[in-house]
């Protein structure tokens, strides 16, 4: 049973990044912003540093495939809004690639 529930919570997760690429890509940086004003910046920072190759791995997303739809305007778009946290940010990117 709890590979099933493995399963859900990483085809929902994945179905999540599919959603924010899209949206990323699809969305002004001034209408990201307004969604993400709603998200509690600490709690997404905290979930940033607890992600690693394993939980990735176990997940069963493909960081190159993800990477390999950012456009080089998405990743700037990435970093302004993540603002202070943009080092955090593509430092993350790279550790998981």
């Amino acid at each position: 049973m709890a590979k099933v529930i493995s399963k859900i919570e990483s085809k929902i997760t994945a179905g999540k990044i599919e959603r924010g690429v899209e949206k990323l890509k699809n969305s002004s940086v001034d209408e990201l912003k307004k969604q993400l004003e709603k998200i509690d910046r600490e709690e997404l920072r905290k979930k940033i540093s607890e992600l690693d190759t394993a939980k990735i791995k176990e997940m069963k997303i493909n960081v190159g495939d993800i990477k390999k739809k950012l456009t080089p305007e998405d990743l700037e778009k990435i970093k302004k809004l993540a603002g202070k946290d943009s080092n955090l940010v593509f430092q993350k990117i790279d550790e998981l690639s």
